[in-house]
């Protein structure tokens, strides 16, 4: 059984685009308590099931891309996997709830075959943005796209997740975010903000908590920014916040 830690961004900006029409990003990764759970073992047949059921095609999702790019990259070609997922993130959170799955069997596949954390981390690169990072977990200062990591001691933090009912796509909230550029504001460095919540101090936190885009996912779910305001009135906030491109609210609290 192997569980799959999801994460929050206690800060995240984006830098700007690049030539290979990704972005360079800023953010600060936590982990947090919240996982999926994945039953996986080797079997003759590849097999695949899920709790609940999912929508998206098995040679879409993300651990059969996994298998798929682990195989071409070491060459490991000779093996098939049973896999359950328990799905217990949510989908199109913000929480990295498929990348966190990704990072789990990439541990799994890399323990059993002998593979070299250097180049188990170079597969995740090649996975997703948050593949990365989610394969050790932790605490950590992201760049580039978001794959450039310096990790940091461990906050000893208290946060509580608000999922809500909706499937926010990434790709797509980037786009918008280009289109909007010239009005996108920033604000916040991600090293106060670790060192305030270090630290405790409160007020120097509050300042520095930002998402870039809340600027763009509020406009188009006006309920999420309407719940961010409710939970920052709630005794014992320090802040509250969007994780990633959303939906998934959570604060930090005292």
């Amino acid at each position: 059984m192997l569980k799959a830690y999801g994460k929050v961004n206690l800060y995240l900006d984006v830098i700007k685009k690049r030539d290979d029409g990704y972005h360079d990003i800023l953010t600060l990764f936590q982990s947090i308590k919240e996982h999926d759970i994945i039953y996986v073992d080797f079997s003759e047949k590849e097999f695949f099931e899920s709790e609940p059921e999912l929508s998206i095609p098995w040679k879409d999702n993300i651990l059969k891309q996994t298998i798929e790019i682990f195989k071409k990259e070491t060459g490991i070609y000779d093996f098939n996997l049973k896999i359950k997922l328990v799905k217990k993130l949510p989908l199109g959170g913000g929480v990295g709830g498929g990348s966190a799955d990704s990072a789990a069997l990439l541990r799994f596949l890399a323990k059993n075959f002998n593979i070299s954390e250097r180049d188990i981390f170079d597969i995740a690169k090649k996975i997703g943005s948050d593949v990365p990072f989610l394969l050790n977990g932790g605490t950590a200062i992201g760049r580039g796209k978001g794959d450039i990591l310096e990790y940091l001691e461990p906050l000893d933090i208290n946060i509580k997740l608000y999922p809500m009912p909706l499937r926010i796509d990434t790709k797509k909230m980037y786009e918008l975010l280009d289109q909007q550029w010239k009005e996108i504001k920033h604000k916040g460095d991600p090293h106060l903000l670790y060192c305030s919540l270090k630290n405790k101090n409160v007020e120097v936190a509050k300042k520095n908590a930002f998402n870039v885009f809340e600027q763009i996912v509020f406009k188009i779910n006006p309920q999420l920014q309407e719940q961010k305001h409710e939970i920052e009135k709630e005794k014992g906030t320090i802040f509250a916040l969007m994780s990633g491109t959303g939906s998934t609210i959570f604060r930090v609290c005292e």
